[in-house]
């Protein structure tokens, strides 16, 4: 159900006041913040200022999606008559028209990028945008953020941490997984599920020789006390030994899940969203980023094969084992 939800969340949105006639055209991706009652239901405007000239006012909407909810990360297309040159600032705001805490909104920031030289400008604010909460502001300027300003700590920690806990963390990326990531929900908590058996099969294999390690205890004196917990040399190793066979299955899993690639050849959604304004523009742009390790679309039947076998087979020993006790 969730890995559905979030199809529903994909794409990039050509902006409906965009004219016919533009010709230039820039991506702006907007990053709602996780804090509760983050998302918004307000309409939301901006003016984009530059050193040559300066939009009108703008609308972020999507006619088919909610936008600009909780933890969100949202990518619209406008198009402007000619280039804006160097983005000095955004003026952005809402009307507070949302209902109850739907009305407030926090901005992490915005990277507006221009798809004819591929510079990006970043636009950071990490403050609210409510008559309730912190200065009770619902309109603010937000300069083009320095070099020195990107490289703060604060920046990257929210960045790289956000990243970390969404996609990284196997565990934590079940609930925040980003919409845009091939690697479903489903796949994630499968990997989980054969981590945590490999696990408990690898533990129950090796008790007896951690039960030995402990009894040992008293007689080896490169042992470490903690209070009461007792541990040695032997059951470090033994430690390391379950970590590793439970490691470098779940880590081959888990890349044949994340690199497969797509049954079918797609255009990115910021291609199709070209494709939609300007169909000439859908060929004006190659992609220049390197290519990375990816397998075919029918691996995904090895991937579950594997965690079948590894699941069952786990499941097997642990009654088997269990019998015993």
């Amino acid at each position: 159900y969730k890995d559905k939800k979030d199809l529903e969340k994909l794409g990039v949105t050509p902006l409906p006041d965009n004219h016919q006639s533009d010709e230039y055209v820039y991506e702006i991706i907007v990053f709602t913040g996780q804090r509760k009652d983050a998302g918004t239901n307000s309409n939301v405007h901006f003016v984009i200022h530059g050193d040559e000239s300066e939009t009108h006012v703008r609308t972020l909407a999507d006619p088919h999606r909610k936008i600009l909810q909780r933890g969100g990360v949202d990518a619209f297309i406008m198009s402007v008559p000619k280039t804006l040159g160097f983005l000095n600032c955004i003026r952005i705001w809402h009307d507070n028209t949302g209902e109850g805490s739907s009305s407030s909104w926090f901005l992490k920031y915005i990277i507006i990028r221009d798809l004819q030289t591929m510079e990006k400008f970043h636009f950071i604010s990490q403050r609210w945008f409510a008559v309730e909460k912190d200065d009770g502001k619902i309109e603010r300027i937000l300069p083009t953020a320095s070099e020195i300003e990107k490289h703060e700590f604060s920046y990257l920690l929210t960045k790289r941490t956000y990243h970390s806990i969404s996609d990284s963390h196997l565990w934590f990326s079940i609930f925040s997984r980003p919409p845009s990531n091939r690697f479903t929900r489903v796949q994630r908590c499968t990997c989980c599920f054969t981590l945590f058996y490999l696990s408990m099969f690898l533990n129950i294999m090796y008790y007896d020789l951690s039960n030995q390690a402990k009894n040992n205890n008293s007689t080896n004196s490169a042992s470490l006390s903690v209070g009461s917990l007792q541990i040695n040399s032997q059951q470090i190793i033994i430690g390391i030994i379950v970590d590793f066979f439970t490691f470098v299955p779940s880590l081959l899993i888990v890349q044949l899940f994340r690199r497969l690639r797509s049954r079918q050849k797609q255009l990115s959604p910021l291609r199709q969203a070209l494709y939609k304004i300007k169909p000439h523009l859908q060929s004006q742009k190659k992609n220049n980023r390197k290519s990375s390790l990816t397998f075919p679309w029918w691996c995904i039947f090895i991937a579950y094969g594997l965690c079948i076998i590894f699941v069952g087979l786990s499941i097997l020993f642990i009654i088997a084992r269990g019998i015993e006790f």
